[in-house]
């Protein structure tokens, strides 16, 4: 099932009507109006749902138009804040993502605005969001939510915004990242090169203006070209190569490749993210498939608008745990090693392994 998200108008609200009413009659627990409240609105009040200063108003549509899924997200009353509410995917649309990509949505959104966290209420014997939300990165705060008839409460759930933050900041400086690049491939290329025969699959990871895939394609291999930063995408494709959209953290890598490829990308992943991430990367591979990936030396993790002007948020690394993690990922014959340039005023280290063969393979 492909789904298209689209962002509705309140001159959109004869789409929107029924899918309301639907989630009302399906959760009458689930929001704060009740179907009683809507079913007989006059078109001004629907108007007025979709017209909320600042809002943004989503649906998710299958290929044939049907609407399966619906979410908002609004600004939020903390500074520094956004918030996602009316969240409802179709039942008999469950289990495909699209809850997820609803969320992600809103959650870029939110970053855009300059929001750093983004909310939410959901009842607290509602098992299933609950357990949705949580996958998609919210956890329940410390705060009392609003009081539900029956005694129940709402529990108030929170996702950091870090990771949406930086691809904001690519998204909004991807020229100025473009045109402060060099034109050198990367070191990283050779180091690829030196581990792969002639044709091998690569999935490159954060292609950005697409300077390293070049390098590779030139050299013989076969790069899916792929980036978190929709603009980045989109200027690829303009250029006549294939690429899509793809966040690390998430999203399918596909498979089986020879390689892959990171330059300076998993530096963006969250220390507590990136052994889940590995993982995911070693089951995108062949047994003896390679990584080949770059990140950032140094201790903890910090803001810098250093080259974008626009703040991007890195996490650093020392060589000893790094390795153990990589290795404890399911990554084998693993090689750290600090290749910092000369002139360079960060330390770079750069990472190399190979997922482990199959018994009984060569």
């Amino acid at each position: 099932m492909t789904i298209t998200l689209r962002r509705v108008t309140p001159d959109d609200w004869k789409t929107w009507r029924p899918v309301r009413l639907a989630a009302l009659a399906d959760s009458p627990g689930a929001f704060g109006s009740t179907l009683a409240d809507w079913a007989d609105a006059p078109s001004h009040r629907w108007r007025a749902r979709l017209s909320m200063p600042g809002a943004l108003d989503l649906l998710a549509q299958t290929e044939d138009g049907s609407v399966v899924g619906m979410v908002s997200g609004v600004t939020g009353e903390d500074p520094g804040t956004a918030g996602l509410i009316s969240m409802w995917v179709d039942p008999a649309a469950r289990g495909r993502g699209i809850a997820a990509a609803l969320i992600r949505a809103v959650a870029t959104w939110a970053a855009s605005t300059g929001a750093h966290h983004l909310e939410l209420s959901v009842a607290s014997d509602n098992t299933a969001a609950r357990r949705t939300y949580e996958r998609c990165g919210f956890t329940a705060v410390d705060e009392p939510g609003d009081a539900l008839p029956g005694g129940r409460r709402e529990v108030v759930m929170r996702r950091d915004l870090t990771a949406e933050r930086t691809l904001d900041a690519y998204e909004r400086a991807a020229d100025r990242y473009t045109d402060r690049t060099d034109d050198h491939r990367a070191g990283l290329v050779d180091d690829l090169l030196a581990l792969v025969p002639v044709g091998a699959r690569v999935l490159e990871l954060g292609s950005g203006p697409g300077r390293d895939a070049l390098a590779l394609e030139a050299a013989g291999l076969v790069v899916d070209r792929t980036d978190g930063a929709r603009s980045f995408v989109e200027t690829l494709r303009k250029q006549g190569h294939e690429a899509r959209l793809l966040d690390v953290r998430s999203d399918a890598f596909g498979s089986p490749y020879d390689a892959v490829f990171a330059n300076a990308v998993l530096l963006h992943v969250a220390r507590t993210e990136l052994g889940g991430v590995l993982v995911r990367l070693r089951d995108a591979v062949r047994p003896g498939g390679v990584l080949a990936t770059t990140v950032k030396h140094g201790d903890g993790d910090a803001w810098s608008t250093r080259k974008l002007d626009h703040a991007r948020h890195f996490t650093y690394w020392a060589p000893e745990p790094l390795a153990e993690l990589v290795a404890r990922s399911g990554w084998a014959d693993v090689d750290v090693r600090e290749t910092t340039r000369p002139e360079a005023d960060e330390r770079w280290l750069t990472v190399v392994a190979r997922r482990p063969r199959e018994a009984g393979t060569p």
